[in-house]
């Protein structure tokens, strides 16, 4: 193939990106909690879930469905993080994946605030020596929320984690769903630009021709 054929490929392909936008997998297994599936309309406490691992002092996991009047974000499950009752200790669950290094990842989650406004807790992303840490409080009882942020992995693998700050130790509280990790990819805008500059090398070359 021609450099100008090459060229005209690799411009038809940036703008077709910069139209379409590619889609990108989720990197986090079992993100909605649909994996370990219970029967409708109910809950059910698991010590061990596809994809998840929780601390030791609180290896437990609550996986609802539909239940008290409270629907999924997305398919038909999700999972309450306050699930151990007696620890004496802050509820964690968390995940760990592979990365490439200084590849750039967005994060989105859906939360819902199981009896008060005042519920909270954290979000961490662990990857090398780079880390995300997020408090998230104030939530309404009456609906999901989206939240959604991005990072940059410093290491070959990426952790993370949703910890329970208020309530702490009670097993009331803090509603998960849909969670999510893709590959960035570029603003449709810069991929325009992108095609316009081959195009531009192309007309280039055809003058110089």
């Amino acid at each position: 193939m021609s450099l100008f054929n090459r060229i005209a490929a690799l411009s038809a392909i940036s703008l077709s990106l910069a139209i379409a936008g590619p889609a990108s997998a989720n990197l986090i297994q079992n993100g909605s909690f649909e994996d370990d599936v219970i029967s409708a309309n109910s809950w059910q406490a698991f010590t061990d879930i596809a994809g998840w691992e929780a601390d030791a002092n609180n290896e437990r996991f609550e996986i609802w469905n539909n239940y008290n009047g409270v629907t999924a974000a997305d398919g038909s499950q999700f999972a309450e993080l306050n699930a151990h009752p007696g620890s004496d200790a802050a509820f964690n669950i968390y995940q760990e994946f592979t990365t490439v290094t200084n590849q750039s990842y967005d994060i989105s989650f859906a939360y819902r605030a199981r009896a008060n406004n005042q519920e909270k807790f954290s979000f961490d992303v662990i990857s090398g020596a780079n880390s995300l840490d997020w408090l998230l409080k104030d939530h309404t009882t009456g609906g999901w929320s989206i939240f959604s942020n991005s990072f940059v992995a410093a290491d070959t693998t990426t952790t993370i984690m949703f910890t329970s700050v208020n309530p702490l130790t009670g097993t009331v509280g803090n509603f998960l769903d849909d969670v999510k990790v893709t590959v960035a990819v570029p603003e449709p805008g810069t991929l325009g630009l992108l095609g316009a500059g081959l195009l531009g090398l192309i007309a280039a070359r055809r003058r110089r021709a």
